[in-house]
């Protein structure tokens, strides 16, 4: 899998554009640390994927609902304000597109619907 490629999404497209809003509205609803928290999490997963032994559509789909709920806790903290429309459609295509390269044979069009709340 091209970690570093989706880690170099997560930081450009997923990351600078939450600082960028932050930057123009400071009552946007969430702190760098939230960013920085979103980024750690968006990252555990990509590694995680990385180091499966056994790659199977149910190890892949554990670190899926793994990474979709810490998201969901993480964004119900900052009162769902974190993770808006333009985040939530990174985020979901990362996820999804690792996920499949990763091995994923039997995915549906969204692998996060299942659990996603953002």
């Amino acid at each position: 899998m091209e970690t570093e490629l989706y880690k170099k999404q997560v930081k450009e497209n997923v990351v600078a554009a939450m600082l960028d809003y932050m930057s123009e509205d400071e009552d946007c609803g969430y702190s760098k640390r939230d960013v920085q928290e979103c980024e750690s999490i968006l990252l555990k997963y990509l590694d995680n994927l990385n180091n499966i032994v056994n790659l199977t559509d149910e190890t892949i789909m554990e670190q899926v609902k793994k990474v979709v709920i810490d998201l969901n806790k993480l964004n119900k903290k900052t009162d769902y304000c974190l993770i808006e429309t333009d985040a939530r459609e990174e985020i979901w295509q990362i996820i999804q597109d690792s996920a499949v390269e990763c091995g994923l044979k039997s995915h549906s069009e969204d692998v996060t619907e299942e659990w996603r709340e953002w």
